[in-house]
């Protein structure tokens, strides 16, 4: 599995997925399930599903995995050409730091560079001292492209486009035997798994039907969740997600998976919570358990929001969320392994 695991990883992690311009991700993910015999549907919000059919009748449960990535929106365009953004979800311009930052226009990928300005500076540039000597926020940080305004306007760049890490940065880093490193593990590891758990239930269907969901627009409020559940009949919603790793969690850097029990929008089902633990007890996995103050999902949402009866986060420890994370493959595996076992 692990080789399978770090090739999918190798091609995820490359493609530009920011929230709501999620094309590319899309053609890697319907050739990649059609390839493997599979039927997937694309709703009108975006999200990709694929139905595998249950040995027997009874409830149906479905399996999220968010395939949008964190990214900006192009706010201004200047005539000298500065780039101005504003952030689609919980991204920070001291994640990122300057840098190969691409442009997603009409016309393609515009390469830039993410820019703060020169240190050899003082209070009399104040843009400047405020993103070098402060802590920066969005608006005191530009991309330059080298062309100037006109000239962004003719390669398709426009206000509403989205900007993202460049392609140039975004090349997976093996760490050690066990970690990989890179930009938006969160949460297209979670669309490895889910991808890897599909390829399993071709060989060993599940016990009831289950609807995999590559979900669309999860960083920016979860609304592709939410959409999942108000357009399909779903009773137990599982989101494929990232563990954080802080001072304030119990959670190891190790290969045991992590259960969420409550996050920042809403408390996870005890029930079906449980169900999974003992389903991975099943294989000889163990788990380590989650309360999170910063952090929410498709599947937390969809419960607050009536859309299913359970909801609960199955997840893989990672360090630097939201920024160049790194992600434990061993609990990637054995998130799959868990959810199989659930599932029969």
């Amino acid at each position: 599995m692990r080789e399978e695991l770090q090739e999918l990883l190798g091609e995820l992690l490359l493609t530009h997925s920011p929230t709501g311009a999620e094309q590319e991700i899309d053609n890697l993910l319907l050739a990649r399930l059609r390839a493997a015999g599979l039927v997937p549907e694309q709703d009108g919000h975006g999200n990709l599903v694929v139905t595998v059919p249950g040995r027997e009748a009874g409830p149906v449960t479905a399996i999220a995995a968010h395939k949008d990535e964190l990214g900006l929106v192009v706010r201004r365009l200047d005539a000298d050409g500065k780039v101005w953004v504003e952030p689609i979800g919980g991204c920070r311009p001291q994640k990122y730091g300057e840098g190969p930052f691409d442009i997603v226009s009409e016309h393609g990928v515009v390469e830039g560079v993410l820019c703060m300005g020169s240190t050899h500076s003082s209070a009399l540039s104040p843009r400047t001292d405020a993103a070098t000597r402060r802590m920066p926020e969005w608006d005191v940080v530009y991309i330059e492209c080298g062309l100037s305004g006109a000239d962004l306007a003719a390669a398709g760049v426009h206000v509403g486009d989205r900007a993202l890490p460049g392609r140039r940065r975004k090349t997976p880093m093996p760490l050690g035997p066990d970690a990989l490193c890179g930009y938006a593990l969160d949460d297209k590891a979670g669309v490895a798994i889910l991808l890897l758990l599909l390829l399993h239930l071709r060989e060993h269907p599940p016990r009831r039907d289950l609807l995999a969901a590559f979900t669309a627009c999860e960083e920016s409020g979860c609304s592709g969740g939410l959409f999942l559940g108000h357009s399909r009949t779903i009773d137990d919603l599982i989101a494929i997600e990232v563990a954080p790793i802080a001072e304030e969690y119990s959670t190891v850097f190790d290969a045991q998976p992590v259960m969420m029990y409550k996050d920042a929008l809403y408390h996870y089902d005890l029930g079906l919570t449980r169900a999974l633990v003992r389903a991975a007890e099943s294989r000889g996995i163990a788990v380590q358990s989650q309360c999170v103050r910063s952090f929410g999902s498709d599947a937390a949402v969809a419960k607050k929001s009536g859309m299913v009866a359970r909801a609960a986060c199955v997840a893989f420890p990672t360090q630097n969320t939201h920024g160049f994370e790194i992600g434990h493959l061993g609990a990637m595996e054995n998130c799959v392994r868990l959810l199989a076992a659930y599932l029969a």
